[in-house]
């Protein structure tokens, strides 16, 4: 975390009129919201410290204790199978049929219909991965059409950055990086919009077979992603499809079937992304935790995305991407304590009594990736596979 002018703690901002954050539909904080003074973590922690555990991979696998390594340079060339370049890479673009893409640089893809019951993007990515024309590809992925609109990159600006950092499995990226700074992990981000997310979340991956943890546990900022912002190899589309395919298919004859019908038969809201596919968006976070994720990713930086978040966000993200990399207790308990003081002065008292608690970890035990993940924002703090 950046130096402070001091090391001892200021008292909370005076009292002033609540900012009012509007409405958004993907993020309710504010990421550029106005702030008078710098609120310092005080030294006074109230939260339950305990000891700092890895996330179980499912219940069979056996808990072991992660190694945080020396930084990642992100200018060594990782052990690559193959470079990826121009002419390997395909881009696609989800488009309705007959329609072009806007952008020359992705090819309009209108897959056969699919049947999996999932979101569109990813019924589309089912069909998509069994292409056999993408199988000779060295990284393709299929995008939304708001591509660009939610990254602010065009698809030749990702395409310049995949072939200048060849020789990853995975390039994802996250359209919201202030959530990297205020939720503790991505399953607590939907929360403030979608009351009933978590509880439904801890219900579907244990009826998948998976450990519910992940929606407790502290996440490092490298495990935040958009879902199906990814551009990936073949083995890897391969794999990863095989997963989801296998998470639904437990999930849907093990759930209640009041969950099942939450989830399943949710009638669809303007504006608003159903339970389900905020749920599919996370399961990449879950896939590169797993033991025999044994792929390399790389989280494409987004420069016009970074530009709205303003000083404390930055220091938060820092902050807790610090206390993950260093297992300190004390960093992890500082940010939930500088977040709590940031979100009451911005957002005002009455959303602090309504959403700070579902929001608040209970526990300081940490998420650590296991894939190897190369983060442009904090390369230093990333944790790596051990």
């Amino acid at each position: 975390m950046p130096s402070q002018k001091k090391n001892t703690p200021t008292a909370a901002p005076k009292k002033a009129a609540p900012v009012v954050a509007k409405k958004a539909a993907k993020s309710p904080i504010p990421k550029n919201a106005p702030v008078k003074q710098v609120v310092r973590a005080p030294k006074k922690v109230a939260a339950k410290a305990t000891s700092a555990q890895p996330v179980q991979e499912q219940k069979k696998n056996a808990v072991k204790k992660t190694v945080v390594k020396t930084p990642v340079d992100t200018k060594a060339k990782p052990n690559a199978k193959a470079p990826a370049t121009g002419n390997g890479i395909q881009l696609l673009q989800l488009t309705v049929k007959g329609q072009k893409s806007n952008d020359p640089s992705f090819k309009a893809y209108q897959p056969s219909p699919g049947d999996m019951g999932f979101s569109e993007i990813l019924d589309a990515l089912c069909v998509a991965q069994r292409d056999p024309a993408l199988q000779q590809c060295t990284a393709w992925g299929l995008l939304t059409p708001d591509f660009t609109k939610r990254t602010g990159l065009s698809g030749q600006g990702l395409r310049t950055v995949i072939e200048s950092n060849p020789g990853f499995d995975l390039y994802y990226a996250s359209a919201h990086p202030e959530l990297e700074a205020i939720y503790h992990n991505p399953w607590r981000s939907p929360q403030v919009t979608h009351p009933e997310f978590v509880a439904l979340s801890r219900q579907f991956l244990k009826a998948s077979g998976l450990s519910d943890a992940p929606v407790d546990s502290i996440s490092h900022s490298s495990l935040f992603a958009t879902g199906h912002l990814m551009v990936a190899s073949p083995e890897f589309w391969a794999k990863y499809v095989s997963f989801v395919e296998k998470v639904f298919s437990q999930a849907q004859n093990n759930l209640s079937q009041t969950d099942k019908d939450k989830l399943f038969k949710e009638p669809p809201v303007p504006g608003r992304m159903s339970h389900l596919a905020l749920i599919v968006a996370r399961l990449l976070s879950v896939f590169l935790m797993l033991k025999n994720s044994k792929f390399r990713a790389f989280k494409v930086p987004l420069p016009e995305q970074e530009k709205t978040l303003n000083t404390h966000l930055r220091y938060l993200r820092e902050l807790k991407d610090l206390g993950l990399a260093q297992k300190s207790k004390w960093h992890l308990a500082a940010w939930v304590n500088y977040r709590g003081l940031y979100l009451a002065h911005v957002m005002g008292k009455a959303w602090i009594m309504q959403h700070i608690e579902p929001i608040t970890p209970t526990d300081l035990h940490a998420a650590v990736p296991i894939a190897e993940v190369q983060n442009p924002y904090n390369t230093s703090l990333a944790a790596v596979r051990t």
